[in-house]
């Protein structure tokens, strides 16, 4: 289910955004919108390029390629179903009725403790 989310001011400087390429941001920005109140999301190209992209006929891998080598999205796979979980989610939404995720944790990131989960960003 998709959700309302709201773009900080930083994110448009943030200095890992900034070096992707503007269909990478798009894309990144998308995954924001679908993924749940933890960051995640089950990881299908195809439904992710349905949902974000609708009308386009581009595969995205590339794009993927891109935002994993910047360390914004992790992908990992549990029983054999793949799950993407958008690493410091809380640097890039603040949840105020969080809704703890269905889907199973990734593996532990250091980039993670950093961010407490009520997203106030450690201030």
């Amino acid at each position: 289910m998709a959700r309302i989310r709201t773009i900080k001011p930083d994110f448009w400087t943030d200095e890992k955004i900034v070096e992707l390429s503007p269909l990478a941001r798009l894309l990144f920005l998308g995954l924001l919108n679908f993924c749940d109140d933890d960051g995640r999301m089950q990881f299908s190209k195809r439904k992710i390029k349905m949902q974000i992209f609708p009308a386009e006929h581009t595969d995205l891998s590339g794009e993927f390629g891109e935002i994993r080598g910047a360390s914004l999205i992790n992908i990992y796979v549990v029983d054999n179903i793949e799950y993407l979980h958008i690493i410091n989610f809380n640097k890039h939404q603040k949840i105020d009725k969080r809704t703890h995720s269905k889907l199973p944790a990734p593996p532990t990131f250091p980039e993670d403790s950093t961010n407490p989960p009520d997203g106030r960003e450690g201030k």
